[in-house]
């Protein structure tokens, strides 16, 4: 082949090379951590259910799932505890507990609830429907 022949591949190949190289050389997105929580609630009188929660995109064994993952996502996540030295009133709420464990917008949360007293019960109130609202006793 003629260098002029040569030099017309080199200048069309070259461009079609470097762009492969270029694209091989992208870093490769990172799959979106999918927010997971296992929520554990235990109703005070001896009944624990433990639900797992998945949002974005939604899936779990928490009733009415797609709520709890609009709640989270309108509360910014999980509500941590009241501030310390927060005045609360001393109005018992009922005997349930809660927890909820995993990941939300890939930092760790591992968070307890109950009801105890009234900045307590806010605090559950919030949460719901990720926490379930107690069912009163039958009597």
């Amino acid at each position: 082949m003629s260098r002029m022949t040569l030099a017309a591949l080199w200048a069309v190949g070259l461009p079609l090379v470097t762009a492969t190289a270029a694209r091989a050389a992208e870093p490769v997105p990172e799959p979106v951590a999918v927010d997971r929580l296992t929520v554990t609630v235990d109703d005070g009188e001896d009944h624990v259910a433990t639900y797992e929660l998945a949002c974005h995109p939604t899936a779990g064994t928490l009733p009415d799932a797609q709520a709890a993952c609009d709640r989270l996502d309108a509360l910014g996540g999980p509500v941590g505890p009241p501030p310390a030295g927060q005045m609360c009133t001393m109005i018992y709420g009922g005997p349930q507990k809660a927890t909820v464990v995993g990941t939300w917008r890939g930092a760790p949360v591992r968070a307890r609830y109950n009801r105890a007293n009234g900045c307590e019960t806010a605090r559950w109130q919030d949460m719901e429907p990720v926490l379930p609202a107690p069912v009163p006793a039958e009597g």
